[in-house]
Parts: structure tokens; sequence; C-alpha cells
């Protein structure tokens, strides 16, 4: 996608294959069929009802001839001459819920299956790397801490963005980092 943004070309096969149920998932997967497929299907682990992307988000995908495969998890990509060939997946079922309460995939034994594809694009969630924080800027579950003025635990250290609200949308990130700006103007300004 980042490619895409500025313009770069980018090339994909025929068939298709993204993995991940996030909005960024549904963001590759229509541009997927922008660039030419003729088969994108998202495969995700949980069903519809956990899936994290906006409803009306996967809801244009599929209008556009996205195919979603729930329950689905990637074992091994396979790959014939040096290029990927297809996409050894298992059918997974929802167990016991997990520390956040949503219910842990779980594969089921003896229900993998091939997928043939030309191209694989992993759609999975990131966290930012936080490790040029020092100890008194508190971070928690990959997220800077901040207040309600986008402060965190070390005057004069502002946040905002994903890396402190973990929205997932970008204008939730752009609103974030506005409030930041504002309250880093505020400062300079008193």
């Amino acid at each position: 996608l980042r490619h895409i943004n500025l313009g770069e070309p980018v090339q994909v096969g025929a068939r298709v294959a993204i993995v991940g149920g996030g909005n960024t998932a549904m963001d590759a997967a229509r541009a997927a069929l922008r660039l030419g497929a003729s088969q994108v299907t998202v495969l995700y682990r949980r069903s519809s009802h956990e899936m994290p992307a906006i409803a009306e988000e996967v809801e244009e995908a599929e209008q556009e001839g996205v195919r979603m495969e729930y329950l689905t998890a990637p074992v091994q990509v396979l790959s014939t001459g040096g290029a990927v060939s297809g996409l050894r997946c298992v059918r997974m079922r929802l167990g016991d819920p997990d520390e956040r309460g949503r219910r842990r995939p779980e594969p089921m034994s003896g229900s993998e299956y091939t997928l043939a594809l030309d191209t694989v694009i992993p759609a999975l969630g990131q966290q930012a790397d936080l490790s040029f924080l020092n100890s008194s800027v508190q971070s928690t579950q990959g997220l800077i801490v901040i207040d309600p003025t986008s402060t965190t635990s070390q005057q004069g250290v502002f946040a905002g963005g994903d890396a402190a609200t973990n929205a997932g949308t970008v204008a939730d990130a752009i609103g974030s980092g506005k409030r930041a700006a504002l309250a880093i103007d505020r400062v300079l300004n008193a």
C-alpha cells in the first residue's frame, strides 16, 4: 500500500490472498483488484463477527468481488521455481476466550487444504517499536500511555496516533496527532 500511495509500480499475480481481517486487509484486497488480479481472497482466522475491519469496508470489498474465507489460517506458503504457487491453509474453530475476551481460534485437525495462488499479502497487526523511549516514558501493551491532553508520563513529551491510541483508522490517527500538536502549542505558548 505504501508503494501504491507513493506512485511506485506494484505487480500482483492473477490469484491473490490477503492474510488478515482489518481495514488494511480490505485496502490491500481492493488495491489488488485494481492492479489487475482476477481473484482476490481475504483469509481471516476468526468469524465475520470478530473481524476488526469496518463493516462498510468489508461490504465494499465484497461488492468489488473480493471473496472472504473466514475461520481459515495459513500454514505454509508453497512455491514452484522460486515463485508463489499456493498457500496451505487450515480451517479454524472458535474456542475459549483469550485475555481480551475474544474467542481464540483453534485449528481443526484434518481440515488442511491448498489454495492455488500467485501472490500472498500479509496484512496483519503491527506494533510500534518503542525501544527508543527511555524508562521515564510509560508504555503498556505496545502503546505509549497518554492523558487526555496527549501528554506522556515525562514532562514535555507528547504522543499521538497509532503508537498511543491504537484507534485503527487514519482519521483517528490524524485526530490524535492534531490533539498532540495543539497540546504542544499550548505548552510552548504558555
